[in-house]
C-alpha cells in the first residue's frame, strides 16, 4: 500500500528539511519545492494529497499559489504556514480555501494532527465527487450508501445471491429506516432478473383480506366490493422480483396461504380454483426478531425456514458510524438537487453532532434531518444551528460529562446504563406518539418491558392499544 504523499512548499531550506523530517518519521512520503512556481509546476506530476504552502516566497507567493490551484481544479488541501501572522493573510487564504493557517514556529504535534485530519477530508471530498457522479448517472435514484466493515458484508452478500442464476429467496433484517428495501433493489437489479418487474407490498398498510387480495388478485363477486377481475402482484410481478415488506406483521392465515406458493410455486386468485404458476424471486423483510415471534407462536416456523434461506442483516445507523459523513454528504447532494439550492458543505461542528447522534430512526432519520437542514439554511453551509434541536440537545447529555473519574466501574456502568435507557424510551415513545404496544413493537420487547421501563424513569402520555 502506498504512503501518501505530502507537498512541503518553502523557500527557506531550514523550514524544508525540518519539515520534511517530521513528515517522513510519521511514514508520509515527503517531496519539496522552493516557491509557488515550483509547487505548481510539480502537483499535476506528483500528485500530492496535502500541501504545507508558506506565503512569503519569491517569483510566485503562496497565495498566488493557491489561487493558480484553485484555477486548476484542484482539490488538494492546503496548510498555509507564515512566519507573518496578518489578519489580511489569514482572511485570504480562507478565502482561496486554505484547509488550515498555521504559524511558524511550527509545532510538530499540530503537523502531525493537522495532515491526519487533511488526509481525512480529501478522502471524504473524493467520496463525495464519486457520490455526485454517481447520483448524476442514475438519474437522482436512491442507492445504499456506506464503506464501513458492517456495509462489506451487506455488499459481498448482495454479491454472493446475484452471481447464482437461480432466483434465491432472502429475508432482510433489521430496524426500521436501515435502508431495507433498498437492498432488496439492488438485489433486484442485479440479478439475472433485473429486466423484469420490480415489486414491493408493504404487509402492514392493508388489512389481511385486502393483503391477500392485493397479492394474489381476485375474481369479481369474490368478496363484497370485488365488482372486477383483479390481477394480483403475484402475477404482474412473474419472472421479477416480489418484495414483501414487513413480513412479521403477515398473520397466521395469510402465512400459511404464502407458504404454499413458496413451496408449489402457484397460486390462486380468490374465488377461483383455477391455479397460476409464479417464477419469480421472493425477497421479504423484517424489524422484528422472526426467530423470537415462531417462539411465542406468531409466525410459522416452516415458513420462517422457507424464508431464510440467505439471511442479510442489516446494522442500525449507530453501529456505522463511519458511514455518517459520507451518508450525509450524499443526502445534501441529492436535497440540493431536488430543492434547487446549492449549499457547499456541512460544517465540521455540524458533522460532529451528527456522528455522534444516536439516530433511532437510522439513515432514514438523518436523510430527513439533511432535507429539513439544506430546506432552511440560508447560507452556504450547513451550521449547527440549522441542525433540529434533539441534535443539540443530545450533545449536552453526552455520557462524556459524567463524571466517571469519581466513581468504580460498576457505578459508572449503571450511570450509563440508566442514562441511555432513560433517553431511549423518552424518545421512543415520542416517536410511537405514547403507544405502549407500538413501542414495544418497534423495540423488539414485550410491552411489560417498556412498562417497567416507564415506571423506572416516568412518561406522562404512555398508553397501550390493547
Amino acid at each position: 500500500m502506498s504512503r501518501p504523499k505530502i507537498m512541503v512548499v518553502d523557500d527557506d531550506p531550514g523550514i524544508l528539511y525540518s519539515l520534511s523530517m517530521t513528515l517522513r518519521k510519521e511514514g508520509y512520503e515527503v517531496i519539496t519545492a522552493g516557491d509557488g512556481k515550483e509547487c505548481i509546476e510539480k502537483v499535476n506530476e506528483e500528485e500530492p494529497q496535502v500541501i504545507f504552502m508558506d506565503i512569503a516566497m519569491p517569483q510566485i507567493n503562496g497565495l498566488r499559489a493557491m489561487e493558480e490551484l484553485r484555477a486548476m481544479g484542484s482539490d488538494i488541501p492546503v496548510i498555509v504556514m507564515t512566519g507573518h501572522g496578518t489578519m489580511e493573510n489569514a482572511i485570504r487564504a480562507v478565502q482561496l480555501g486554505a484547509y488550515e493557517y498555521i504559524t511558524k514556529p511550527l509545532d510538530r504535534e499540530k503537523i502531525k494532527l493537522t495532515t491526519q485530519r487533511a488526509l481525512e477530508t480529501l478522502k471524504l471530498r473524493r467520496e463525495v465527487t464519486d457520490l455526485q457522479t454517481r447520483l448524476d448517472s442514475n438519474g437522482g435514484k436512491e442507492e445504499i450508501v456506506g464503506r464501513g466493515p458492517a456495509m462489506q458484508e451487506v455488499y459481498k452478500a448482495i454479491g454472493a445471491v446475484t452471481a447464482a442464476s437461480n432466483l434465491t429467496t432472502v429475508l432482510i433484517e433489521g430496524e426500521s429506516g436501515t435502508g431495507k428495501e433498498l437492498v432488496a433493489k439492488a438485489i433486484h437489479n442485479h440479478g439475472a432478473n433485473a429486466k423484469a418487474p420490480f415489486v414491493a407490498i408493504n404487509c402492514t398498510v392493508l388489512p389481511p383480506d385486502l393483503l391477500a387480495s392485493e397479492l394474489f388478485g381476485h375474481e369479481k363477486g369474490a368478496f363484497t366490493g370485488a365488482v372486477d377481475r383483479r390481477i394480483g402482484k403475484l402475477e404482474f410481478a412473474n419472472s421479477g422480483t416480489i418484495f414483501l415488506d414487513e413480513i412479521g406483521d403477515m398473520n397466521l392465515d395469510l402465512q400459511k396461504k404464502f407458504l404454499r406458493v413458496l413451496q408449489e410455486r402457484q397460486y390462486q386468485r380468490l374465488g377461483s380454483n383455477a391455479s397460476h404458476e409464479v417464477n419469480a424471486r421472493f425477497i421479504t423483510a423484517t424489524n422484528k426478531d422472526l426467530k423470537q415471534q415462531v417462539d411465542h407462536g406468531r409466525f410459522r416456523e416452516d415458513l420462517y425456514y422457507r424464508l431464510n434461506v440467505v439471511n442479510i442483516k442489516l446494522p442500525p445507523l449507530r453501529e456505522r458510524k463511519e458511514d455518517i459523513p459520507l451518508l450525509a454528504n450524499y443526502f445534501l447532494k441529492r436535497h440540493n438537487r431536488f430543492l434547487g439550492k446549492s449549499i457547499r458543505a456541512i460544517a465540521d461542528e455540524a458533522m460532529d453532532l451528527l456522528v455522534q447522534y444516536a439516530w433511532p430512526g437510522n439513515v432514514r432519520e438523518l436523510e430527513n434531518v439533511i432535507h429539513s437542514s439544506v430546506t432552511l439554511e440560508q447560507g452556504e453551509i450547513i451550521l449547527p444551528s440549522s441542525l433540529p434541536s434533539q441534535l443539540r440537545e443530545a450533545e449536552t447529555t453526552s455520557t462524556m460529562q459524567l463524571p466517571i473519574s469519581s466513581l468504580n466501574l460498576e457505578e459508572a456502568r449503571k450511570q450509563f446504563t440508566d442514562m441511555f435507557e432513560k433517553e431511549y424510551i423518552q424518545k421512543l415513545l415520542k416517536s410511537a406518539d405514547g403507544n405502549l404496544s407500538k413501542a414495544a413493537e418497534v423495540a423488539g420487547v414485550s410491552v411489560r418491558s417498556i412498562q417497567r421501563l416507564v415506571q423506572k424513569y416516568g412518561y406522562s402520555k404512555g398508553k397501550s392499544s390493547d
